[in-house]
């Protein structure tokens, strides 16, 4: 199977179902609609069938802090280089947009770190960076 990236949003059914496969949390397509305009860039890659298997976002402010989110890849098709596409697609578009110092965030699923070490990123908290911290609304 060769999958194929396309430079669009998954529906708000689709981007729930993946959501759902990898154990997140989903949310009302109203929300999902209004996150996505506030999305700078996504990616989705499908199969030869259109189903998509996996997506990923970026979020920031378009120059001095990014943010790469949602890389879903379906259960189903995972560990045969999806997400390595994905992450590819995702990071040419930084690469247009970032600048010396543009600061490239992520949070990561626990177990996947080295999958991100192998695009560059670091763990935190190190020498340099304290630990990442996120809250989230109950």
């Amino acid at each position: 199977m060769t999958p194929r990236i396309f430079h669009q949003f998954p529906t708000a059914q689709e981007y729930n179902e993946l959501r759902h496969l990898a154990e997140w949390p989903t949310y009302e397509e109203e929300l999902v609609e209004r996150a996505y305009s506030n999305t700078l860039f996504s990616v989705v890659a499908r199969d030869e069938s259109g189903l998509i298997i996996g997506m990923g976002r970026i979020l920031g402010d378009n120059a001095i802090y990014l943010h790469v989110q949602d890389v879903i890849v379906h259960p189903a098709f995972q560990r045969q280089g999806i997400g390595k596409l994905i992450m590819d697609e995702l990071l040419a578009y930084i690469e247009k947009v970032g600048v010396k110092n543009t600061n490239v965030g992520l949070m990561c699923s626990k177990g996947r770190e080295k999958f991100y070490e192998s695009f560059g990123f670091i763990e935190r908290p190190n020498e340099k960076f304290g630990a990442g911290m996120i809250k989230i609304l109950q």
